[in-house]
């Protein structure tokens, strides 16, 4: 029996240019697949909805063509199944934080090229309470600077659009009382941004958690305290240098678990791999090698 792969193209990705590759993609699958299926999503959850299809009919490969919220959701698909198809990515998005950790070529031309060649790697995926994720968790006000984005910034800034938001927040100087407990170690205190993360890539920035790989087994955390302007301004050539770790207003921390709880405050809002998540307490625990993705290295 041949092969077969699902390819599952968010049309609306890469100022809505993703379709355009579809013979392209299909031309390239061809040497490799002797079946190939193309599914269009439409709307939320379509792509989780095709990816757990692909895995109940026994395709080997899912490629997902959009940003990193196409991406999230066909992993989702992919994460509950015992068997699950290789994951192959096509980045459309603006910052493609999973891609970038995975080697894949930004460039969507080179992207679909390298399907042909990349082997598949046993990678680590994240959960938190009942949804998986591939990048990052992000807490309270980064949650909030990732969510107010506007689509003309993404394309006149790119990556750097989320870096201004971000320190705009920091600068606010607005904190929240947090609850962590870190493999079953309590850590409390007030924080402006909270941010636990599986890959070094976070918003376009391939070091801002530079000890993360992708293999590691780990969740890498971060809460940054209390700051005013000039401290956040201070802290941004760390954030790009990749040596947040080092600074004395960053709380860095590796964990298997870590379980997020309200503190004084609640309501407190997540960003689960720049899509909105769900609001506090959060369980968020790293998952080894659960997924197979066609890599760069």
């Amino acid at each position: 029996m041949g092969k077969s792969a699902m390819v599952i193209i968010n049309p609306s990705s890469g100022k809505e240019k993703a379709a355009e590759y579809e013979d392209r993609i299909k031309e390239v699958l061809q040497a490799n697949y002797d079946e190939i299926e193309i599914q269009h999503t439409e709307g939320k959850g379509d792509a989780t909805r095709f990816a757990q299809d692909a895995g109940r009919r026994g395709f080997d490969l899912v490629v997902s063509l959009g940003g990193d919220g196409t991406v999230n959701e066909t992993i989702n698909g992919l994460a509950t199944q015992d068997n699950p198809p290789t994951l192959g990515i096509i980045p459309m998005g603006t910052v493609n934080d999973f891609a970038r950790a995975m080697g894949i070529p930004l460039v969507p031309e080179e992207a679909i090229d390298f399907l042909g060649s990349a082997e598949a790697r046993r990678v680590d995926i994240g959960k938190v309470n009942d949804h998986y994720f591939s990048n990052i968790v992000a807490v309270g006000n980064i949650a909030e600077a990732f969510h107010s984005v506007e689509s003309e910034e993404k394309s006149r800034f790119g990556p750097f659009a989320y870096l201004i938001a971000s320190v705009k927040e920091l600068a606010d100087g607005s904190t929240f009382e947090v609850d962590l407990e870190i493999d079953g170690k309590n850590w409390t205190g007030e924080v402006s941004q909270l941010a636990i993360a599986l890959t070094s890539s976070l918003g376009g920035f391939n070091i801002v958690f530079p000890d993360a790989k992708i293999d590691d087994g780990l969740l890498h955390g971060m809460a940054i305290k209390k700051l005013d302007l000039a401290e956040a301004v201070k802290l941004t050539p760390t954030i790009i240098a990749g040596q947040l770790s080092e600074s004395d207003n960053v709380e860095y921390f590796t964990a298997k678990t870590v379980i997020v709880k309200e503190g004084a405050e609640s309501k407190i809002g997540s960003d689960i791999d720049g899509e909105q998540g769900p609001k506090l307490p959060l369980e968020i625990k790293v998952m080894p090698g659960h997924l197979k993705v066609l890599s760069g290295g």
